[in-house]
């Protein structure tokens, strides 16, 4: 009987019972399964054949104890590691219907981008505007044109987040369209620079597990992956 204590014994097992020869003589077939089964497919046949070992041994010269611990702790290796491969599986399937089902919600939602327009509808109340206002800046500004190019709303920005109820210099409230924003501050010197502005921007829909992963389908900026730090409004 093989020895597999050590790395020959399982090699002669194998070589007793593993070509295709030997397995057709000893009435032993591994059956073609698809790939998703391989692995159960493995486990059946190392079973097999040590149940043939089994058989064979010589009943006057059991085998050695120690053979009989290192068989079966094979086995059950074997055995872990195909529950750890189902599980993993089972957990991405998991992970990638909980992540389509929370960016399916997101679709119609809004989200703060950096640009220079955006469209306002009938049922914003505020506009979110966001700017970094520079240490040394004494003055910011925040200018709003029309779809027309025209000036309709100039603001002093005292911090970097600032919200537009939709209203001109006037007071008048202005209709749903594309608005135009544009925010400056001036240093000490009287020196004017611009300053990046972020909008809110609607997000049109979603891909899920495409090649970049699962990413949203934004407004005027294309696709953006869902793993960026992104501030989603309410």
């Amino acid at each position: 009987m093989a020895n597999i204590s050590d790395t020959k014994g399982l090699g002669g097992l194998i070589s007793q019972y593993g070509t295709d020869a030997a397995k057709s003589k000893a009435g032993i077939e591994k059956p073609e399964v698809p790939k998703d089964e391989a692995a159960l497919a493995d486990q059946n046949v190392f079973l097999k054949l040590y149940i043939e070992q089994l058989k064979g041994q010589d009943p006057t010269a059991p085998q050695d104890a120690n053979d009989m611990v290192a068989q079966m702790s094979q086995f059950s290796s074997l055995e872990r590691l195909t529950s750890i491969s189902d599980q993993l599986e089972n957990m991405a399937t998991s992970l990638t219907s909980n992540q389509a089902l929370s960016a399916s919600t997101l679709v119609g939602k809004s989200i703060l981008m950096e640009g220079n327009k955006t469209k306002v509808t009938d049922g914003l109340d505020e506009v979110p505007v966001k700017v970094v206002i520079p240490e040394n800046s004494q003055t910011a500004t925040l200018k709003i044109y029309d779809a027309d190019n025209r000036l309709v709303r100039t603001a002093t920005l005292n911090t970097g987040d600032y919200k537009w109820d939709k209203k001109d210099d006037d007071g008048n409230v202005l209709p749903s369209g594309e608005y135009r924003f544009a925010a400056s501050s001036a240093n000490e010197k009287g020196e004017i620079s611009a300053m990046n502005t972020r909008l809110p921007t609607r997000i049109q829909g979603v891909t899920i597990n495409g090649e970049n992963g699962t990413v949203l389908n934004v407004e005027n900026h294309g696709k953006i992956k869902l793993t960026n730090e992104l501030e989603i409004l309410g």
